[in-house]
């Protein structure tokens, strides 16, 4: 049998189990699927959506020269090949035109460009632990309004299924941030860089060893410094051990952000937290840094000691926009903003920050909501889901203590705001 003949079975295989999935789903699509309590109890003793199609590697191989037209048609093609849902109807706005006649979910958390007509600006987004370019989608398009050539970049372990994160490793992590800093940097005159969370701190440290003479501004959106866990540093041991794989086993049931947790990706994210705190920037480099004081995922006076720590050398404006709600007290070489009223929302998570309030499936309104506090408890979870009146907040003990149910915060009231700093910070530097 010829490898071309091999091949296009192969593709057929995949496609017809796509289908069975999207079949079995009962008119399921992305919107409806975490709102079904069935699934979720399902979801949660399977764990089916927790494990990708076992199709071909986790991580793709990069060329050094590779377009980034090719490495985005590479990445389509592992997410389909290896997520169970990357077919799945998906009726929600798309950044991008989509290729089948119904937007899918591979249409949303695939890496994307929106390009103009020259080259004259670009920026580069890089999400997180556990997320996929779809966090991005509206400040993205945003941004290309503005007039910036945008792109983003899918991290290795991701877009597929959670268990994928124990397949892949922090030399696949950084090389891919270094692949698409290098390229964007040669395709652009002139361009910048905005991470989130651990995406934001493996940007900070490629840019430490290797920064491009074009790359004029870095915007950190709550970046991976020091986790609230502070046993976070066990979990690369504690992943030896037989029967020892996950930290969280949820149902996974939101298509474009991992609900479980592998202790292998806790083990991974730690690694960079440690060398973050570490780092030094270049500088000369304008830097905003966006952050909640009430982050339940990262830290924030880990990160408000490192922005200290770099204010003594900085040269280059160093801004902070920072939502609290009590005041705080901070080196005054950082110009901070402070955000300390936010409507219909107790206090900032950070998972929120990037997501307007009226954002289809994250919004205050949309599809999803958040409510993994309960995800070991069905009745608590299903109460969380189907509750008319829901407070809005970050998921720390305060809150969890104070109100039920509470859902976390996946949308930002400020997010007007925000952009707006966000546009005048990138055009008053990228030029």
């Amino acid at each position: 049998m010829s490898g071309s003949l091999r091949s296009n079975m192969l593709k057929r295989f995949i496609g017809l189990i796509s289908t069975l999935w999207v079949v079995s789903a009962v008119a399921q699509d992305c919107t409806t699927l975490p709102t079904d309590h069935q699934q979720y109890l399902e979801g949660m003793q399977t764990g089916e959506y927790r494990f990708a199609n076992d199709v071909g590697p986790a991580a793709l191989s990069l060329t050094e020269n590779m377009a980034y037209a090719d490495y985005i048609s590479a990445t389509r093609a592992l997410i389909l090949k290896r997520n169970k849902r990357a077919t799945l109807l998906c009726p929600l706005p798309s950044v991008m035109p989509t290729q089948a006649q119904q937007a899918q979910v591979i249409d949303h958390i695939a890496p994307y460009q929106l390009l103009h007509n020259n080259q004259d600006k670009g920026i580069l987004l890089i999400h997180g632990l556990t997320d996929s370019p779809y966090i991005f989608n509206t400040i993205a398009q945003d941004l290309y309004r503005q007039g910036f050539n945008v792109r983003t970049l899918l991290l290795p372990g991701h877009g597929t299924a959670a268990d994928d994160l124990r397949h892949v490793t922090n030399d696949d992590w950084q090389r891919h941030v270094r692949y698409a800093i290098k390229r964007t940097s040669q395709d652009f005159k002139h361009f910048a860089i905005m991470g989130f969370s651990t995406g934001a701190a493996l940007a900070t440290l490629e840019i430490e060893k290797h920064r491009p003479s074009n790359l004029q501004a870095l915007a950190l959106v709550a970046p991976a410094t020091e986790s609230h866990n502070k046993n976070s540093w066990m979990a690369q041991w504690v992943d030896w051990l037989p029967l020892m794989n996950w930290l969280d086993e949820d149902a996974d049931l939101d298509f474009a952000k991992y609900e479980s947790f592998p202790l292998a990706a806790a083990a991974l994210v730690h690694n960079v937290m440690v060398d973050m705190m570490q780092s030094d920037v270049p500088a000369d480099l304008p830097i905003l840094t966006i952050l909640s004081d009430v982050d339940a995922t990262i830290d924030s006076q880990a990160t408000l000691q490192l922005l200290t720590r770099w204010a003594k050398t900085h040269r280059a404006p160093l801004a902070l926009r920072l939502y609290a709600n009590n005041p705080i007290e901070l080196d005054q070489r950082i110009a901070l903003t402070h955000i300390d009223k936010l409507d219909k929302v107790i206090d900032m998570s950070h998972v929120g920050l990037l997501i307007p309030q009226h954002h289809p499936y994250y919004g205050e309104q949309g599809a999803y909501r958040h409510c993994g506090s309960y995800f070991a408890d069905a009745a608590a979870y299903q109460t969380c889901k189907s509750a008319k009146q829901i407070i809005f907040g970050e998921h720390h003990s305060t809150n969890k203590a104070a109100y039920t149910p509470l859902a976390r915060v996946t949308f930002n009231p400020d997010y007007a705001g925000l952009t707006k700093q966000l546009s005048e910070f990138l055009n008053r530097h990228v030029h």
